[in-house]
């Protein structure tokens, strides 16, 4: 019986496997900055009509991330902040998702054994 209990347990922790939190916090984090380097980039390429700004609304974003304009300089800065917020953003992520997993099987495998106690 406790051999099919260890198989059991096995089998799902396969099915709920965890993330690597660290890969997952670089992950987001360049997903991040490249988009917005790459939305920074193709508005300040594209231009504007004289006597308008270019990108009037992604320039808002320099209201939370100060240095950031729509600019060159303001595509690498924000860049860095977003890599920065996306890291954080992945990490929470996905110590929150590992966790949840693992409370989930911890109450498959008790409500198992108890199941199992009870039928015995």
């Amino acid at each position: 019986m406790k051999t099919n209990m260890d198989a059991d347990k096995a089998v799902l922790m396969a099915a709920f496997a965890k993330f690597d939190v660290v890969a997952l916090a670089i992950a987001l984090g360049a997903v991040l900055a490249t988009s917005l380097f790459l939305a920074t980039i193709f508005l300040v390429l594209k231009g504007a009509d004289p006597g308008t700004d270019v990108g009037n609304h992604l320039r808002l974003i320099g209201v939370y991330l100060p240095g950031y304009s729509v600019s060159w300089s303001g595509a690498l800065i924000g860049a860095a902040y977003a890599l920065g917020l996306g890291a954080v953003m992945g990490f929470i992520l996905g110590v929150l998702w590992n966790m949840t997993h693992y409370i989930y099987v911890a109450l498959i495998v008790i409500r198992t054994t108890w199941v199992n106690l009870m039928a015995d």
